[in-house]
């Protein structure tokens, strides 16, 4: 059995659109979270200025934690889309299938570096708000459920999308 190699035009083209992809992926997490942190670091100062009781703190710290968990996500972002692991003496077939596995096991960990971060400001801030409001524990309830779904959504997104990079990456191999 034959297998029909891809042309070098094929690979271009491929690498291409991954590259646009990776661009148009990383600049809208860029001002997303930008503008996410930037909001929560405003609510945080407004929070611990106007605290009165360790509830206001624990909320304010909450936000300020959510903030930093999303600079930190934008930073390995960057951090891993300029990291070069080019191999020069690599194919371009080759760099391509690198840069494809790269994206992959990103997307795969996406719950332990893009999840993960953002858990304990959500954790504080819901614990500040539950503790501030103990007779109403159902917004904490039905507001952490929601957000806890929306992780969930968000990590089964990442999950799925490396799954099609796999099988992008299998149809490299024929």
């Amino acid at each position: 059995m034959t297998t029909a190699a891809i042309s070098l035009d094929e690979i271009k083209k491929r690498h291409a659109a991954l590259s646009r992809t990776i661009w148009r992926r990383n600049t809208l997490e860029y001002v997303a979270g930008g503008v996410a942190a930037a909001f929560l670091l405003v609510m945080s100062v407004i929070a611990f200025l106007a605290a009165r009781a360790v509830a206001h703190w624990v909320m304010a710290a909450g936000f300020a934690t959510l903030a930093l968990g999303m600079v930190f996500v934008g930073l390995y972002i960057f951090r891993k889309s300029t990291r070069t692991d080019a191999d020069i003496a690599a194919s371009g077939i080759d760099h391509l299938k690198r840069r494809l596995e790269h994206e992959r096991d990103l997307l795969r960990s996406a719950w332990l570096w893009y999840v993960g971060p953002m858990v304990p400001g959500f954790v504080l801030s819901y614990l500040g708000y539950w503790m501030a409001n103990p007779e109403r524990p159902i917004f904490v309830l039905v507001a952490g459920g929601l957000t806890f779904a929306f992780l969930v959504f968000v990590v089964i997104l990442n999950r799925r999308a490396a799954r099609r990079i796999e099988t992008e990456i299998r149809s490299l191999r024929k």
